[in-house]
């Protein structure tokens, strides 16, 4: 059973509750059943709120998990300033990947420079 069936089934008998006071004349006890009805729906409301976010949360991490570099990754030389990775044919820029650990790839510029498209460096030796 989830929280909010739970926090709903509460309600219920709060509501439960609340129809049966009509017999009771008592004021005070009236008044603390109102109290517990509001605080029950706020509950419920942040619950909802908070599953939401979970499952945000949750896409959020399956996303950075399948596009996070392996741990054991690191470059096998240079060329054109920039570094190269087994298996792959691009060139990265070294400085996004020295102060991130992000791949970040590099496009022909002008004059043997390349260009990093993520911080917009110039790399090569021109």
């Amino acid at each position: 059973m989830d929280i909010l069936t739970t926090v709903g089934t509460t309600i219920t008998i709060a509501k439960r509750l609340r129809e049966i006071s009509k017999n009771i004349e008592d004021a005070e006890f009236k008044n603390l059943l109102a109290d517990l009805s509001s605080e029950l729906a706020d509950i419920k409301l942040e619950a909802a709120a908070l599953k939401e976010r979970l499952a945000t949360l949750q896409e959020e991490n399956l996303l950075l998990k399948a596009t996070a570099q392996p741990a054991d990754e690191s470059p096998i030389g240079r060329k054109d300033g920039c570094y190269q990775f087994t298996g792959d044919d691009g060139l990265y820029c070294p400085g996004c990947w020295d102060s991130k650990r992000k791949k970040s790839s590099t496009t022909k510029a002008i004059r043997g420079f390349r260009l990093c498209s993520v911080c917009q460096a110039p790399i090569g030796a021109g």
